[in-house]
């Protein structure tokens, strides 16, 4: 239980981490731009999601039965898609639509 706790606080803090290094590197318009590619359709958003969780999983077993680490293999991979999901939710826009014409008035 206690390793368990471990892990999600140290996932939690590389989704934070991950969410704000993205959210500092990648332009507003351009996370909006992914964000509508994204969510133009949650179907595709999930399958998507789906397949690029499958695959970083996928990639980091087959690197560590490769290296003899694969003990690891329930704390790296879990590390990594901390990081997809911190990038998921930086392309999460913070601004209304509306919020430029409330500054105005």
């Amino acid at each position: 239980m206690r390793n368990f706790l471990i892990s999600a606080v140290v996932n939690l803090i590389l989704i934070i981490i991950s969410y704000i290094f993205f959210k500092n590197i990648i332009s507003g318009p351009t996370r909006h731009r992914l964000y509508e590619k994204f969510f133009n359709s949650l179907a595709k958003f999930v399958i998507y999601l789906f397949i690029i969780s499958v695959g970083i999983t996928l990639i980091s077993v087959l690197v560590l039965y490769r290296t003899r680490y694969i003990a690891y293999v329930n704390v790296v991979a879990p590390a990594l898609l901390s990081l997809l999901v911190g990038f998921v939710v930086s392309t999460v826009p913070t601004r209304g639509s509306g919020d430029k014409e409330k500054g105005a008035k």
